[in-house]
């Protein structure tokens, strides 16, 4: 399957990148430096105000998950601050296994994912700005865990490997440069800039 590469990425950001930095939403950045601050000296599973932060940025208030769910969920993420590298497949798998209202498994994948970049922002996010900015193909026709794991973890590789390159691309420092400008004071980590600004061309391409 041809997703977008990092040259295709590059191209589209430099066309317009004043506009693309200039509409990521200021509530964004605040939400992950607290979700990402806390989570250091939290305790997820009793942080009630975490929770509720988490759930409803990242949408796991979805009508159709239980709370048994959500409660899983958060210990699962508690459980993930002892691991230096995350095993996303595990994570997901582990998800798929609680029911949802109607007694199915349903596949979370990027809940897995929200759970590990707010941990580490090295992992990215992938959510439908994301999907959007690099053309991936939907998971939803294919039957099974195996087979939606499959195409989600290459697409996930195909993103990492991306951002990796277009880290260590000169030509994208004005972009930064701008963001810097646009949100003074703000410490992100270069990959949490690249992933918001790659969030914002998926939106804008919608």
């Amino acid at each position: 399957m041809k997703y977008r590469t990092a040259s295709d990425l590059k191209d589209l950001i430099l066309e317009d990148y004043e506009k693309v930095v200039n509409r990521i939403p200021l509530e964004k950045l605040d939400v992950y430096l607290y979700l990402h601050t806390v989570f250091q000296d939290t305790y997820v599973p009793d942080d009630t105000l975490y929770q509720f932060i988490f759930r409803h940025f990242f949408r796991l208030d979805n009508p159709s998950l239980t709370k048994e769910f959500e409660t899983y969920y958060f210990k699962l993420m508690e459980e993930q601050r002892g691991y230096e590298r995350p095993n996303i497949v595990h994570i997901t798998k582990s998800l798929y296994e609680v029911k949802n209202h109607k007694g199915n498994p349903t596949m979370q994948f990027p809940l897995a994912a929200s759970m590990l970049h707010t941990i580490n922002p090295s992992f990215p996010t992938y959510d439908s700005d994301i999907v959007k900015a690099f053309d991936y193909s939907s998971t939803y026709h294919l039957s099974g865990f195996d087979k939606k794991m499959k195409r989600y973890i290459g697409q996930y590789q195909h993103t990492f490997r991306t951002y990796e390159e277009l880290l260590e691309d000169e030509a994208l420092e004005p972009v930064f440069a701008h963001f810097d400008e646009r949100f003074p004071g703000y410490e992100l980590p270069k990959v949490k800039k690249l992933d918001l600004i790659v969030a914002q061309l998926g939106n804008n391409l919608q």
